[in-house]
């Protein structure tokens, strides 16, 4: 289990927070049922690089984007959300020190605000606004568009050209709230073959093809829908991560990691966050991406950039 991916919550000159995976919705997670990630590092031969991105199911590249670039991020996402009363007053934005309000307020736009049931409260409608709007926001780009980045995934995928699917995730997590649960990207991508790389532990597509067995007199429209009838509401595999993870008798997979960090899963990646629990409430940032192939089929409906309850 990632706890999160490129725009990692470390502060500009530090080293990794620690985020050991001790907590879930449900319950705590046992040592036992915890794994590490391996990490690779930029001169790995590509042919190791492969191998283990079959094997494995993820590559955990160590220092690819400058961390200076991504750190230049995290502080102007949060001075773009500062209005929302998100920060502690007087903290420095890039540290990203949370105001220490009911959590709850500072979901993530989306299904889990609407099972809470917020509304109508105005800062958190506004957090909810500024966080959509963060995605069309002058400094996103400057990171997705990291040169770096982008010849890697060349590299490593053998694509003359790389196209990044434009609904891309920026999610904030603020100390003690709600997790992502357990899911995996070919679940949102159904209108197009398995073919993304997303730049972000491993039960494989055995589960879609449960899915699809059970999607067979499903109307096209609904079969490619994450949110169709047989999936759990919000469109996840399991809101208990511990439970599926016993379950599926897998371990969950984490790691230490710092700005400049990448990790890059297939499409059948089983993922999910935890619970953000930072002694200096630091409020945990990450964003994923998901690259294509142009001159191949792929999830058209990814060309639109995030908007609320849109569908996919």
């Amino acid at each position: 289990m990632t706890p999160g991916a490129l725009v990692a919550d470390t502060l500009p000159g530090g080293a990794a927070l620690s985020k050991p995976l001790t907590q879930s919705n449900f319950g705590p997670t046992q040592p036992e049922t915890v794994g590490y990630l391996q990490p690779t590092s930029a001169d790995t031969p590509l042919e190791v690089m492969h191998e283990r991105y079959q094997r494995d199911g993820y590559l955990f590249m160590k220092h690819l984007p400058p961390k200076e670039k991504v750190i230049e991020c995290r502080r102007a996402y949060f001075e773009h959300m500062a209005p929302s009363g998100l920060l502690k007053p007087g903290t420095d934005a890039v540290e990203g020190t949370y105001c220490g309000t009911d959590s709850r307020k500072y979901l993530p736009p989306g299904n889990l605000r609407r099972l809470f049931g917020i509304k109508d409260d105005p800062q958190s409608e506004k957090y909810a606004e500024l966080m959509i709007g963060a995605h069309e926001a002058d400094f996103y780009p400057k990171l997705t568009e990291i040169p770096e980045l982008r010849a890697f995934v060349r590299k490593f995928t053998g694509w003359k050209r790389e196209t990044m699917l434009q609904r891309s995730m920026l999610r904030a997590f603020v100390p003690n709230s709600e997790l992502t649960p357990g899911h995996y990207d070919q679940m949102y991508l159904r209108a197009g073959p398995p073919t993304s790389l997303t730049a972000w532990v491993p039960i494989g597509p055995a589960t879609e093809e449960q899915f699809k067995r059970d999607n067979h007199n499903l109307t096209d429209k609904e079969r490619v829908s994450a949110f169709n009838k047989n999936m759990n509401d919000g469109g996840f595999l399991s809101c208990d991560v511990v439970e599926y993870g016993q379950q599926a008798k897998r371990k969950w997979l984490i790691i230490e990691y710092e700005a400049g960090d990448v990790i890059f899963n297939s499409r059948w990646m089983v993922h999910a966050s935890c619970k953000n629990k930072d002694s200096e409430a630091s409020i945990r940032l990450a964003t994923d991406l998901r690259f294509v192939n142009p001159n191949e089929p792929y999830d058209t409906r990814w060309m639109r950039i995030y908007r609320l309850l849109d569908g996919v």
